[in-house]
């Protein structure tokens, strides 16, 4: 799924740089939901690299996941993926919101973890 998911971002840039910007197709995802999954998508893939058998002994398939929590397909997020790309500029300020939104998550996380162990997380001021 990781594969999948690289190949379409790669495909994405590579179209968004040869064409102008693609109609908007019927069946786009806003953006804030984009944002989620692309969220949801980038945490995914960072369990898969940091232990890979978690996700496969718990059963998490990322396409599963993410039709369950948001109800949309990977058609779906392929041809939304491909809209917002289309625009350069957009997708940056898109995958901005994104990189906001995992840093909250991060910070979220370093509390749960110092509540929990009395660790401070290693970026913690």
């Amino acid at each position: 799924m990781r594969k999948i998911v690289l190949l379409i971002s790669l495909l994405s840039v590579m179209v968004a740089c040869d064409k102008p910007v693609m109609q908007k197709p019927a069946n786009l995802i806003p953006e804030e939901k984009m944002v989620g999954i692309l969220t949801d998508i980038v945490i995914y893939q960072a369990i898969d690299g940091y232990d890979s058998q978690k996700l496969t002994t718990n059963n998490v398939k990322l396409s599963e996941f993410i039709y369950n929590k948001y109800k949309v397909s990977i058609k779906d997020i392929e041809t939304s993926n491909k809209y917002y790309a289309s625009d350069v500029e957009g997708y940056k300020k898109l995958y901005a919101k994104v990189i906001d939104r995992l840093d909250e998550q991060r910070k979220v996380a370093g509390v749960e973890v110092e509540k929990t162990t009395g660790v401070k997380p290693v970026d913690a001021q």
